[in-house]
């Protein structure tokens, strides 16, 4: 894939998932504040708006102001320029891992948005229960985060991303 190709591809990628996770967060923060939560599908899906100082689940939450910049906006913000740089000039990547380290850094760079926009915290209004489990409450670029990673690994796997022999070949 040329360079071009790549940075167009990834590029998209970004914008198409920030401008999806901030268009939910807007929706969330103008909709949900103030009520209790939303049940949906039987009480599967909790809509409920709160925002996250910490990282994912929280972790992190209770550390000091600046240690918390630091920690995720500063260093995180490089990891994902690392990425970034990595993703553009790496000659060996499949469009799928350019496609899954795309969806990674939208996630991660729509997170970062918040903190630097919001006073440190990303709004999140998702929560997940099947039976007496119950996830963390999230949003959308946690999703996407977690998609792109799983990506990346599925394509790790020999048998999972060998391309398929035709009839001639075999």
């Amino acid at each position: 894939m040329t360079l071009y190709r790549r940075t167009f591809l990834t590029l998209f990628v970004i914008f198409a998932c920030v401008g999806c996770d901030q268009a939910t967060k807007s929706i969330a923060q103008s909709e949900l504040p103030g009520g209790g939560p939303i049940a949906l599908l039987g009480r599967t899906i909790h809509l409920q708006y709160t925002e996250n100082s910490g990282a994912l689940l929280g972790v992190g939450s209770s550390l000091p102001a600046i240690v918390r910049f630091w920690l995720l906006v500063v260093f995180a913000g490089a990891a994902m320029a690392a990425v970034l740089a990595f993703t553009l000039v790496e000659k060996n990547l499949r469009k799928s891992d350019v496609i899954a380290l795309s969806v990674v850094l939208g996630g991660g760079l729509s997170n970062l948005a918040d903190r630097l926009l919001k006073g440190g915290v990303v709004v999140d209004f998702v929560q997940l229960s099947i039976g007496p489990i119950e996830t963390a409450i999230f949003n959308l670029a946690d999703v996407m985060i977690i998609i792109g990673l799983v990506l990346l690994l599925l394509t790790s796997i020999p048998w999972f991303s060998r391309p398929k022999q035709s009839a001639d070949n075999g």
